[in-house]
């Protein structure tokens, strides 16, 4: 639980006594004027920020980690004050000082915190590319609204133009990881396929109408057993007799080399495109 200074002052208990169960462990000072009566955990310092400065919000990787979009307890705790606020920090905790626009602010566990759209973006900023590139894709149409997304790339916050592009290039229905980076790569090559998309009797990973071009991401595990085996070449001269062309990469391939994959691919379907144009 935490209590404050001010709540224990008002309930009779002089300073020197707050001092001394600091000192014997019975109170943890977390944050100047904040305590935790027992071993603090994760909420318990999300508390503790929380009435250490009501201005502020829970913030980027903190807030994501509330929201169910981040499955680690952070080790560094992040949250957002007002521009005009300064505040000397621990070492577990980053404020970072500006003016959110009206509108994104939410609450979760009665902990003020950022809305999940400007959470996505936030984490843009401090995440790796490839980690924050997997949380959108994870995300966006289940925790995130893409409504909300669209309409906070159009606000003035900053970083809106970066996260523009992760709207556009994102993956949200791939099936798998290896599926997820090469549509992300062809989406970067200016192509957007249709993912886990029926064709006749068949879903396929990725889809071309355009160009008549399916694309399957084989991994060992799902294709190696002799009956998968047989079925894969059955399923895959069906849909050449249909008119189909087929491009198989295995998912090592695409872990491996995915700009060789996808500059293979994407040159393809471009060259086909073409060719079909006006049929």
């Amino acid at each position: 639980m935490i209590v404050t200074r001010a709540e224990l002052s008002a309930n009779g208990i002089p300073k020197t006594t707050i001092d001394n169960r600091c000192r014997r462990g019975t109170y943890t000072r977390l944050l100047p004027g904040v305590y935790s009566t027992d071993t603090p955990d994760s909420i318990t310092r999300c508390r503790a920020i929380a009435a250490w400065l009501p201005q502020a919000l829970l913030s980027h990787r903190t807030a994501a980690w509330l929201q169910g979009m981040s499955p680690t307890d952070p080790t560094l705790f992040e949250a957002t004050a007002p521009k005009h606020l300064y505040r000397k920090t621990p070492p577990w905790l980053h404020l970072y000082r500006r003016n959110l626009p009206d509108g994104w602010a939410t609450e979760t566990q009665d902990l003020p915190i950022t809305h999940p759209a400007l959470t996505l973006l936030d984490c843009l900023t401090v995440l790796p590319r490839p980690a924050a590139e997997a949380m959108i894709d994870e995300h966006l149409g289940r925790t995130v609204s893409p409504t909300d997304a669209l309409r906070l790339s159009h606000s003035n916050v900053p970083g809106r133009t970066t996260f523009s592009r992760h709207l556009r290039e994102a993956a949200t229905r791939a099936a798998s990881d290896p599926e997820r980076l090469f549509t992300r790569a062809l989406k970067q090559r200016g192509l957007t396929l249709l993912s886990n998309h029926p064709v006749g009797q068949y879903i396929c990973d990725l889809v071309d109408e355009r160009s008549y071009t399916i694309i399957e991401i084989d991994g060992r595990e799902f294709h190696s057993a002799p009956a998968v085996f047989r079925q894969d070449r059955r399923r895959q001269n069906d849909l050449i007799l249909a008119g189909w062309l087929v491009l198989r990469y295995a998912a090592s391939d695409v872990y491996r080399s995915l700009d060789r994959c996808a500059d293979e691919a994407a040159t393809v379907i471009k060259r086909r495109r073409r060719r079909y144009r006006g049929h």
